[in-house]
């Protein structure tokens, strides 16, 4: 399962060979195949033995050679896998395309996505609402990145509870959007937004939506629900 450990040596083919051998675990819970150089036809021979593993509740496929094809394979697979709630798809080269198929086609039991570093930029509207957890720290976000997160946060149908967008090219004009949206929002209680170039003109962004001071009723409409917000970026009051 790590980084540069023998099993690194094996090769798209050689892990599509063997991944028919889970066939026989039926009852397995939580799978773990990092580092292993998979690819298309591992993908393949995984969408094959996943209707089997009916109680399959955690996928974790880290750092190894999945595209936006491998993630059509994997959803396809997992269509039957009604109790899968978290899929870990970090330091692969998923691109917007794969995204796009992983919010449309995973089992709507999936609550918990975690892309890190892939190539995902939101160029274009995409729906994040279904998930509880989304982590999609290092993915360079294109400059209306933003506005598509902010879209799903400011909808009363976000489920989203814990957003990671740490090192994504947010910004001080993203951190404006971002703090817009948390306006009316009841469900997020944590936005990780560290190493992301904002200074406290961006921070401030979010001092009225989470405190306002201006009137009595303008603090107790003021969202009381975020908990976190930042990694260590938030400046301190002096």
């Amino acid at each position: 399962e790590e980084e540069g450990g023998v099993l690194a040596n094996l090769n798209d083919g050689d892990m599509a060979g063997c991944i028919p051998s889970l066939a026989a675990c039926t009852g397995m819970r939580s799978l773990t195949l990092n580092y292993l150089n998979l690819s298309t036809n591992s993908c393949a021979a995984l969408r094959s033995v996943f209707p089997r593993m009916a109680t399959l509740r955690v996928l974790v496929l880290r750092g190894n050679s999945l595209d936006d094809n491998c993630t059509r394979l994997l959803a396809q697979g997992l269509s039957g896998c009604k109790q899968i709630q978290s899929l870990d798809l970090c330091n692969n080269r998923i691109s917007d395309n794969g995204l796009d198929v992983l919010v449309q086609s995973l089992p709507t039991s999936v609550d918990a996505l975690y892309l890190a570093r892939n190539d995902i930029t939101l160029a274009r509207h995409v729906l994040l609402l279904r998930f509880r957890v989304l982590d999609i720290w290092g993915n360079t976000l294109c400059p209306g990145g933003t506005r598509v997160i902010a879209a799903s946060l400011a909808n009363p149908e976000s489920r989203l509870e814990d957003l990671d967008l740490s090192q994504c090219n947010v910004g001080e004009e993203g951190a404006a959007t971002l703090a817009e949206s948390m306006r009316n929002n009841q469900r997020l209680t944590r936005m990780s937004l560290g190493y992301n170039n904002i200074t406290d003109r961006g921070w401030n962004e979010f001092s009225s939506i989470l405190c306002d001071a201006s009137s009595i009723n303008a603090t107790y409409n003021s969202n009381h629900t975020l908990q976190r917000l930042g990694v260590g970026e938030i400046p301190e009051d002096e």
